[in-house]
């Protein structure tokens, strides 16, 4: 069955967010009525999980200082992924006011649900209504957006490569497209590439086509560099990669890490040219792509996820090992 999170307006849906937060805190955790109604929610940002009949099953809110709370979902519901789209709600929407960090209290019992997230505690332990608790919060990132202040450039274009002045904004849909739309940026580069992909995806990137486009690349020139990174080795240890075969091969120019646990909550995998172009999958499990060749603001976003990465990412020492 589907569910659909969306933004709620207290006004409006005052009593079926009442009702949740009533049957999983006062009565199921039994947190008090004076503490569960705290006066904040009039200026809060709330959140409703509805299934596709229309009932209410969870809900979340973000308050305007950045502090997510008030996380619930009925017991008949959980164990279905509806707590991580609540919490992946209130920090997408925290990113659009421009916060550029977002906190929240944490009960003990549910510490690492929150780390998938990428939420790092901060303090000691506490107790908040009778329950167990632990701060957390995670930095969000800088909203690249020029201030008003700052002057426009005019952009000439003569300036334009040649070679990308028709680049454009493009979506693919499906693995077919999605092949498609991989190879096009991957003819692009001329300095740097740069690969986000979880366990990197076999549909994608062991293929020969993709494979030769990559060995082309790197044998360009001394100042050219290919950077991988990846949450597991797993699958692409045991089944074989032609993309790992490669990086073994020219292990000078082409570097695979593997992102810390802690950090590996990024659902999106990219691909990134240079400066300039990228390839996205907004979720990696889904061949529901977008790239353009020519978009440096988007890419500069990308990049400075990648780079952050990068620099808290360490080879794995599984994929050195060559088989015999």
């Amino acid at each position: 069955m589907e569910v659909h999170v969306l933004p709620a307006d207290w006004d409006t849906h005052r009593e079926a967010l009442q009702a949740i937060r009533a049957t999983v805190f006062i009565e199921e955790q039994g947190v008090p009525r004076e503490i569960e109604w705290d006066g904040e929610d009039d200026q809060a940002h709330h959140f409703l999980a509805i299934d596709e009949t229309g009932q209410r099953i969870g809900c979340g809110r973000l308050l305007p200082n950045g502090r997510i709370g008030r996380m619930a979902v009925l017991p008949a519901w959980r164990g279905r992924n509806i707590g991580r789209q609540i919490l992946d709600a209130a920090v997408e929407k925290a990113e659009t006011l421009g916060l550029t960090r977002v906190t929240l209290h944490a009960q003990t019992a549910v510490i690492d649900f929150y780390r998938k997230s990428g939420f790092l505690p901060e303090g000691g332990e506490f107790m908040e209504a009778g329950i167990p608790h632990q701060a957390m919060a995670l930095t969000l990132p800088i909203p690249f957006e020029a201030p008003d202040t700052v002057p426009a450039v005019e952009v000439r274009p003569t300036e334009v490569p040649p070679e990308t002045a028709e680049a454009e904004f493009r979506q693919f849909s499906g693995e077919l497209a999605a092949m498609e739309g991989l190879l096009e940026i991957l003819r692009t580069p001329s300095r740097a590439v740069r690969i986000y992909s979880q366990e990197l995806d076999h549909a994608l990137f062991d293929r020969s086509d993709v494979t030769d486009a990559l060995s082309a690349f790197v044998r360009h020139g001394p100042p050219v560099r290919l950077q991988i990174l990846i949450h597991s080795s797993h699958a692409i240890i045991s089944r074989g990669h032609q993309l790992l075969e490669l990086a073994r091969r020219l292990d000078s120019k082409i570097e695979i890490r593997r992102v810390p646990g802690e950090l590996a909550t990024d659902r999106a995998s990219f691909v990134l040219a240079d400066e300039r172009g990228y390839f996205l999958l907004p979720d990696h499990r889904e061949y529901q792509a977008m790239a353009n060749a020519y978009d440096p603001v988007q890419t500069e976003r990308l990049m400075e996820r990648f780079d952050y990465l990068w620099d808290r990412s360490s080879p794995d020492p599984d994929l050195r090992v060559l088989r015999l």
